[in-house]
This record gives structure tokens, sequence and C-alpha cells, in this order.
């Protein structure tokens, strides 16, 4: 079934139909108990479903998942669609006496630590607002003892956005914010060089422009849906530096494991032994997690991230444990299933990695070894080993991609035509866009929905206004999207799918990481200024600027010359073409181009010595990046 140059979703072909039924014949949907460690110690429902900012906008909503009930639609992956309706299990839970767990407030979770004095956060959202109502939500059920400590366990935003929200319900400014070797320094320079981009690509992976409902986003994967919000961040104050460290806070004794670049750069795993729980951050959960993201992000390392669960088991299977915990998901019980648990995500992970590269050594390509890979029965019907956000087929093109490159090695993928110029050619040699259109409907109707994409995405770069193509194309991701496993995969087609329907959403806003980029260190925001600079435009202009800030005394030379830009810290030049003097806040807004010169010297916040026009000059060769850079079509 084709539509008629509608831009409303389809209902579901016989062929996902019948996908997705084939579903039901291959994992045991007779098997309940994620359900009831999911629903095991209910204390209290969500207070806050719906959470606003301070504007009235809504950061977060999980009453729009209310449509999870009954069977799987004919439009969803009944596996997926389980996933889901386990994510969207969301209160207030006992973990075991005196660890809590809070989830449905935020992509993440977060755990109450009951200490001697007062209460151990860790990890504290994805934003104030939803960091504020979880808080709220624990205090109405709990003892409303002062926030003692927090921990964050790594390194990504939806850890530790909502820290200045927890901060005020501590007594004391100055508690311990536990975090692990070199959690700032991840923290402040992730996404610095790429973040446009990302930004981008993960409004794809997170369904962010389409609705949530049977036809739209069912789940996020890791969480129930997408949220917004402020962020924030506070300057730790212990970092953990030995791989493995003993320490007590606030009376509970605490055993450190570090996993540095695992699913994070930084990120620490711990034991709680008067709780006898095991915390695993992100590096374990309910599902296959990403090798490669799909948002954009450097490829993790299958190997090391195997290990390191290996290493948690090893030092902690001769503890007594009675609970594991997992940031992106449910508890589960008991130390026999706590270890089996860890040892199947291990396996998981050590199987892709191993056999990728075997398959490479075979002399099979990356998309040869995505088709050809095969988890065991044991590890593929593990209802915690499922490809909902993660997938066998992108890992093993990531494991790939990690040691080998993008490049297959046939002479032909040397240097490919890019993907406007392949696309003319192919429609050319295929006998034009209406002999193209017309085989390509034909396969359409026979279910080929994967080579349907991949023949028109030709087309559409080749003729971006053809209509009849940019919608046959988008029936094609949609019928991909109702099947796919993948919360990531559906929601990437299905946005792909809108925005070929409808063009892209330019009322939504990009994501305000100014909380972050306010601790940003200045070596970090000069190599976002570098890779800002239109080298071409550049050509031929040699420039020295002296930059002194004042709230820190430091100073440093930036140099434009071959059309690079290159600074050196602590060194003035003796004859710049200009110089300032500012503090480091009025630095980056000139940078960012939030404020102009001009502006600045009016607010008194910036000093000029030599030719301001230098100055100015010098900002318009800086390039600004549009927060919606074209994706389905050229």
């Amino acid at each position: 079934m084709i539509s008629k140059l509608s831009n409303q979703s389809m209902p579901a072909t016989s062929y996902t139909k019948k996908s997705n039924s084939q579903v039901y014949d291959s994992l045991n949907f007779e098997d309940r108990q994620d359900f009831e460690d999911a629903k095991r110690g209910f204390i209290a429902p969500l207070e806050s479903t719906m959470i606003k900012n301070d504007s009235g906008e809504v950061v977060w909503d999980i009453d729009k998942l209310d449509f999870l009930q009954g069977t799987a639609p004919e439009t969803v992956n009944p596996s997926l669609w389980r996933n889901a309706q386990l994510q969207a299990i969301s209160g207030l839970f006992e973990v075991v006496e005196g660890v809590y767990q809070i989830r449905g407030q935020s992509i993440a979770t977060t755990f109450f630590i009951e200490g001697n004095q007062g209460v151990i956060v860790c990890d504290t959202l994805a934003s104030t607002e939803s960091a504020e109502a979880a808080m709220e939500l624990y205090y109405k059920h709990r003892p409303r003892k002062p926030v003692s400590a927090i921990i964050i366990s790594q390194s990504h935003a939806d850890h530790f956005a909502g820290i200045q929200a927890v901060l005020k319900y501590a007594e004391n400014p100055d508690i311990p914010i536990v975090v692990p070797q070199h959690f700032t320094e991840e923290v402040l320079s992730e996404n610095v060089l790429l973040g446009t981009i990302m930004a981008r690509r993960a409004e794809y992976q997170f369904g962010k422009n389409i609705p949530d409902g049977s036809k739209g986003s069912v789940s996020i994967g890791l969480g129930p849906t997408m949220s917004s919000g402020t962020m924030s961040f506070e300057m730790p104050t212990v970092e953990i530096e030995d791989e493995v460290q003993t320490m007590e806070i606030d009376g509970i004794n605490f055993r450190f494991l570090l996993t540095p670049n695992t699913e994070a750069p930084a990120e620490m795993h711990f034991y709680i032994q008067e709780y006898k729980a095991l915390f695993v951050s992100e590096n374990a959960n309910q599902l296959m997690h990403q090798i490669y993201t799909v948002r954009g992000a450097k490829t993790r390392d299958a190997l090391h991230w195997a290990n390191s669960l290996e290493k948690t088991i090893d030092l902690f299977e001769d503890e007594e444990i009675d609970a594991l915990l997992m940031i992106h998901a449910w508890p589960v019980w008991g130390k026999n299933r706590a270890i089996q648990h860890l040892q199947l995500q291990r396996d998981l992970y050590k199987y892709m990695h191993d056999q990728t590269v075997r398959l490479a050594n075979h002399g099979y390509t990356m998309d040869e070894i995505a088709e050809t890979i095969k988890l065991p029965n044991s590890l593929d019907t593990y209802w915690g080993n499922r490809g909902y956000y993660g997938t066998l087929k992108h890992n093993s093109k990531g494991i790939y991609n990690f040691y080998l490159g993008y490049y297959s090695a046939h002479p032909s993928d040397l240097d490919p035509l890019p993907q406007v110029e392949a696309g003319r050619k192919y429609v050319e040699y295929m006998g034009g866009v209406n002999a193209v259109l017309k085989q390509a409907k034909a396969d359409f109707e026979n279910g080929e929905y994967r080579w349907v994409a991949q023949v028109l995405k030709n087309v559409v770069m080749a003729d971006p206004e053809n209509l009849e193509a940019k919608h046959l194309l988008a029936d094609a991701f949609e019928q991909l999207g109702y099947q796919a496993e993948s919360a990531n995969w559906r929601n990437i087609y299905l946005v792909g799918a809108s925005e070929l329907r409808n063009g892209m959403n330019k009322d939504l806003s990009p994501l305000d990481v100014s909380g972050i980029i306010n601790y940003m260190p200045v070596a970090d925001f000069l190599k976002l200024m570098a890779i800002k600079l239109n080298g071409p435009k550049a050509d031929g202009r040699n420039i020295t600027l002296n930059v002194t800030l004042t709230n820190s005394n430091q100073t440093y030379t930036i140099r434009l010359e071959n059309a690079v830009l290159t600074y050196k810290e602590g060194k003035i030049d003796a004859d710049p073409d200009v110089a300032l003097a500012l503090d480091q806040m009025t630095f980056y807004g000139i940078g960012l181009k939030l404020l102009s010169p001009e502006q600045a010297v009016a607010a008194g916040k910036l000093i000029v010595s030599g030719d301001q026009t230098i100055l100015n000059e010098f900002l318009s060769l800086l390039d600004e990046f549009g927060w919606s850079p074209a994706i389905v079509t050229p």
C-alpha cells in the first residue's frame, strides 16, 4: 500500500504485519520476570508526570505513554513494545531497605542511598526540573534528611545535569561530590567540536520531532521518552583516582571500580557494603547498548567494555549481593541472578567483538559482517540482551570501523562520488527518475523496503523537489520503522519519513547547554573557535590577537596564519594586531557571536588596544553553525 502523497502516517503493510508477528515465535513472551522486577518494591507513583520549566514549556511528560497498554499494535515490533511497557513503569521504589530508586522522571533514573546523617544521591538526572521533582517525591515518602553527598557515576549529561537542583537540598554547600577520574575533563570537552551535528543527529535517534504513539515513538530504548529542560553543572570535590578505591561517605562504605572508556569516557562502578548492593552505572543494562552511537560519537572499545564487566564480576563475586543496580533499568535481585546478568552482558559484547574481528580477518567487509553475524541462542533469546538501543548490525560495523576504519579495501570505495553527484549518476544509469520510481513501486509492493530506501535515496539526492520520490521513500522508511526492534532505528526511520513528507520543524529551539559552557576550559573554547574558522575565507589573512582574561589573569596569543588558528597560553606577542582585556564569559560571548565587540566596549566589559576593525575582521571569518542541517535531503 503506497501513500497518495499524503503527509499522514500509513498503516502497516502485510509484510510488516508478517515480520512483526514472527517475533512472537522467536522469543518467550510468557516470561514475565522483568515485569515482576520492574514493579518490585513499589512505594508511590510519580507526583510530577508532566514537568514544566520556568517559562512554562513542557520538558518532561510521561503521560504521553499512556497508550502503552495491551498487546503490540501492528505498527510496532512486539519486542520493542514490551521494552516500552517496561520502561514506562515509573515511580519511587525500594530496592533494599535504605536504597531507593526513582524511575520515569527522566531518561535516566536516580538512586537515593540513606546514610547516617543524610541521603547520598547517585546520579542527578538530565535536568534541574526533573531532579527537583525526584527529590520532592523521595522526601514525600522518606525522612527529610539533607543531601549529604552526591555521586556522579559517569560523564554523560543525563547523569549529572540536574545537580544544581539536588544541591539545594544540602545543608552544607561543601558536601562531597564524588566522580570518576577525568570526569570534569570529559564533561567539558564532550561535544565541543561536533556538538551541532551531534545534536541534529540526536533528534533522529531520540525521535524528538515525532509524536509518541503507535505510529510514532514508543520508547528511546534506554528510557521511556525524550526530555529537555535546564542543564546544570558543578565542579566535583572528590575524584576516584585508583582503579579500586574504598571510601566512607556519610557512614556508608563504598568500594569503587574505575571503568574508563566503556559506555562513557569516565565511568565507575561501586559496591555498597552495608546494603549489599552492586551498582554498575550504564555498563550493564536490560538491553544491548551501542558500541557505535548512531547520533555520532567516538566508537567505544567493545573488548574493553567486556573486560570491565569481567573485572566487576571478579572483584565482587565473593561479596554478598542482594541487588544489582543499573542507572537505565530496574534492578536485578539475588546474587546468582545478578552475576548471571553481568556474565550474559559481558559475553554479549565479547561475542560481538570477537566474531566481528574473526569475520574481518576472513575478508568480509563491514556491510557483509553486519549481514552475516548472528548471536548464539543463549545470548540472543535473553531479554536483557535484546537490541532495543544498540543493534548487532550497527555495533558490528562500529567494531569493524574501530579497528579498520571506513574503507572496505575495494579500490572502488577509495574515492567514491559524494551522495548528490552519485545520486544523479545512478538515476541516469537506471534510465531516469520515472524508470526508477516504477521499479521502486513494484519492489515496495513486494515488501523490499530496505532496497527501496537505498535506491530512492539516490533519486531524492538527484531531484530533491520530486514529491513522488520523497513520499515513496518516506513510506519505505515508515515500514522499516514499524518493523524495527531498536528504539533508535524506529525513531530514525520515522523522523526521516516525517521530514520527507513535512520538511524540518524549524520551530524547535536548540538544546540550551549554557549551564555547562560556563565551566568550559579556555583551551576547549579555543579549539571550538579553531574549527569554526572558515579556511577558504581565511586564506591569505594573517592576524595576531593578544587576550588577557581579567578574571584569572590568564594570557593568550591567538594567531591566524595559513588559514589555521593556533594559540599559546601564558604568552603575549610583542607586536599584536589587536589586544583584548576582558573576562572569560565576555570572551566566550564575543567568540560565540552572542555579544558584539561594540556592545562589550559600551558595557565596560572589553578594553581594545589597537585597531578594533581587525577584531571584527577576525570574527567575520568564524562560521556560525545552523542547528538543523539537512539529512534526508541534500
